[in-house]
């Protein structure tokens, strides 16, 4: 009976090692993650973000107008002081140079690159990389 048993369930066993080896060769598939699926997985992304910004751009609440406000108060607070700084330069470089001191201390040019591309960079993306299809 065990013969038999054995001889009648070794398709069941073929099936299940066929089933292991399948699995193994995805599991080895997942683990490369090619550049094709980094730029399918990148441009999902950025189509999400656009649309979200889409959304963000259409609200007229007013969290979103004080987030506006906010937004242009940050620029240009930091293009008025490097403009300072500039315009300074050959009058009193010491001065210059302390405006230039506590806007690095500040990290406002941070602040600023981070708000300039959540809040105007995403105008530009959605126009020149997404244009709307007519």
């Amino acid at each position: 009976m065990g013969f038999l048993t054995t001889l009648l369930g070794a398709p069941k066993i073929v099936n299940t090692v066929a089933d292991t080896v399948k699995g193994g060769m995805d599991f080895v598939d997942k683990a490369f993650y090619t550049n094709q699926e980094k730029a399918e997985n990148a441009n999902k992304l950025m189509e999400v973000w656009v649309k979200i910004q889409g959304a963000i751009a259409q609200e007229n609440s007013i969290r979103s107008v004080t987030r506006r406000l906010l937004a242009w108060a940050t620029m240009g607070l930091f293009l008025f002081l490097v403009f300072m700084a500039c315009a300074l330069w050959k009058i009193d470089p010491e001065w210059a140079k302390y405006i230039k001191d506590t806007t690095i201390e500040m990290k406002l040019a941070y602040l600023a690159l981070l708000v300039g591309f959540f809040y105007f960079g995403s105008y530009a993306l959605s126009g020149h990389l997404f244009p709307k299809k007519k």
